[in-house]
């Protein structure tokens, strides 16, 4: 049996719906992460698994019971906050245990999930401390600890980490998925930055306006986008969009001699990933020409601009490269790591070489 069932999930609020029919499925164990830009109605689904908010039409079943109409604290699922929330009077110990010690449980039975939390989280010699005496990082363990003390069914994060440096995100990242190895919980996850979904997720559902643009593992997801926009939402920098006409023996890039082959008989958009791209001849692949007009140097990489005629493309190379602002490129891709799409609707089109689906 699945642990969480989203069943055509709705929600209007008046004439603006912002969830448009959700179907999602979790299995025992996974790790999905509800990814989108602001106001894509990531927040908004979570808020209804959570019981945070009913939906307009649709159903939320958890272990095969039907949440709908549930409260909260009586849904057995545990939810970490964007903000931490935690009490600035009370020790860590008893934020942790604090929503035991409501619910009536016995006081060694808390004390001993405190410390076994505690432990796990590496925050057991700061139980004493109060959260103003915390980092950013250690007071999110604490949010956490008290998630998990609670040994919920579900576990759902609505942007833990925004709040964070970028050091100390890197930091919850490995920890957050340290102990989804340790303890093979269940989560949903919500995010905006692509990295936290592509580094913890199991699945990754890509959300546009109130819908599902792409459900799949980080893999497919990145490497075989099923549409333009989440071609282009994932990836930093995004992948490059090259048009092309149909000829004979396939897609002739805009502005080129360069004929991919493929069955394509509309114009189309042919996608290049910027680590895609090399200075080296490869056999058998795409080949462009342009000029050097910008170079950033990131630490580990160059992002290199190229000119095209009137159309820039992106690449990145190792940061020891030889190559300078003015310099004429050839620029090569192996085609079977490029990803074309309809011109028109934006979908994906099949590949030589793409997986049957």
């Amino acid at each position: 049996m699945s642990t969480l069932d989203i069943r055509n999930i709705t929600k209007s609020f008046g004439a603006t719906q912002t969830l448009k029919g959700i179907d999602l499925t979790l299995e025992q164990g996974e790790f999905l992460v509800l990814l989108g830009s602001s106001g894509c109605g990531k927040s908004t689904l979570l808020s209804m698994v959570s019981g945070l908010s009913e939906p307009t039409s649709g159903e939320v079943v958890l272990n095969g019971r039907s949440l709908n109409g549930v409260h909260p604290k009586n849904r057995d699922i545990a939810m970490v906050f964007q903000s931490y929330a935690l009490y600035p009077n009370l020790s860590v110990g008893r934020n942790i245990g604090f929503g035991l010690e409501m619910r009536g449980v016995a006081r060694a039975d808390r004390e001993a999930a405190i410390a076994e939390a505690a432990q796990i989280l590496r925050i057991d010699h700061l139980l004493d401390r109060k959260p103003g005496d915390l980092s950013g990082g250690q007071r999110q363990r604490v949010a956490i600890g008290r998630a998990l003390v609670r040994k919920p069914q579900l576990f759902l994060f609505d942007e833990p980490l925004s709040n964070l440096d970028a050091k100390l995100r890197m930091e919850m990242r490995s920890e957050l998925k340290r102990l989804h190895q340790m303890l093979g919980v269940t989560v949903v996850y919500v995010t905006h930055d692509q990295i936290e979904a592509m580094t913890l997720a199991t699945r990754i559902a890509v959300m546009r306006d109130g819908r599902i643009e792409q459900l799949g593992t980080p893999e497919e997801i990145y490497n075989r986008p099923a549409t333009r926009f989440v071609a282009e939402f994932m990836g930093a920098p995004p992948m490059n969009m090259l048009p092309a006409e149909p000829v004979a023996g396939g897609l002739r890039i805009e502005g080129t001699d360069t004929v991919l082959p493929c069955a394509a008989r509309a114009p189309a958009l042919i996608g290049v990933r910027p680590e895609t791209f090399r200075l080296a001849p490869v056999a058998g692949g795409l080949t462009v020409q342009g000029t050097v007009d910008l170079i950033e140097l990131t630490g580990p990489e160059k992002i290199v601009s190229v000119a095209l005629g009137a159309r820039h493309v992106t690449m990145t190379v190792p940061a020891d490269t030889a190559i300078a602002i003015g310099d004429p490129v050839t620029l090569h891709a192996d085609p079977a790591r490029l990803s074309v799409f309809d011109a028109a609707d934006e979908t994906r089109l099949a590949m030589p070489g793409d997986p049957a689906p």
